[in-house]
């Protein structure tokens, strides 16, 4: 508010004020977190694998899903992320082996399910790395923890969204140009980041599937 002086310094916000401009700040994480370029770093998660069972509920729904893996018995197997098309091609969904091959998640809102194939004959373990969304502050009081340079990237960049609620307040364009730099330092730091080390596993033909398939 002191950036587009619709307070004075030493001024107070009335209640009212506060909790508006907390739900203008949650919705700008939430923009942010379905953008995903704001979004700093990865986390591993493992599920259980149950032998029979193809399909496994997560606790989230994940903004991304960047690589996976299931190991099975000693055998650590890259799944082939795919989407509901490739999920669809595939013509033998019963099929049941110790070697996986493909991940398909229908990113599912609050709770997302990822479907396996072929369906895990041994129990074992399935692997994810996801981009999880940035946290949203539930209360004025509330601690978030982020890392270096998102705190001035988050204030100015909510000046610049609050200040057409406050019309008869002036915004310096240097806090709009600020605003602009500072998110684009953390895009800038987190596309590094975010940069895939392997290539992409080349497609595999519908027609090759039975003969990756340990027999039952």
């Amino acid at each position: 508010m002191r950036l587009i002086n619709a307070i004075a310094a030493g001024e107070t916000l009335e209640t009212v004020e506060l909790n508006d401009a907390l739900v203008s700040l949650n919705q700008m994480i939430s923009s942010w977190n379905v953008e995903g370029a704001s979004l700093p770093g990865r986390q591993r998660s493992t599920t259980a694998l149950v032998a029979g069972t193809n399909q496994y509920a997560l606790t989230t729904r994940p903004v991304k899903i960047e690589s996976a893996s299931a190991a099975i018995s000693g055998i650590d197997c890259p799944l082939e992320l795919v989407d509901s098309t490739g999920w669809e091609s595939i013509t033998e969904k019963a099929a049941t082996a110790v070697i996986l091959r493909k991940l398909y998640c229908d990113y599912r809102f609050p709770n997302s399910t990822v479907y396996i194939w072929p369906t895990p004959r041994m129990t074992g373990s399935l692997e994810l790395w996801t981009y999880d969304p940035l946290p949203l502050f539930v209360a004025l009081g509330d601690t978030v923890t982020l890392p270096p340079g998102y705190e001035a990237a988050i204030r100015f960049n909510l000046a610049v969204l609050l200040e057409p609620e406050y019309p008869r307040s002036q915004i310096d364009p240097l806090v709009t140009s600020q605003a602009q730099n500072y998110k684009t330092s953390i895009v800038q730091v987190n596309a590094a980041n975010q940069m895939s080390s392997n290539a992409p596993a080349p497609a595999q033909a519908v027609g090759d599937q039975a003969s990756s398939v340990v027999p039952q």
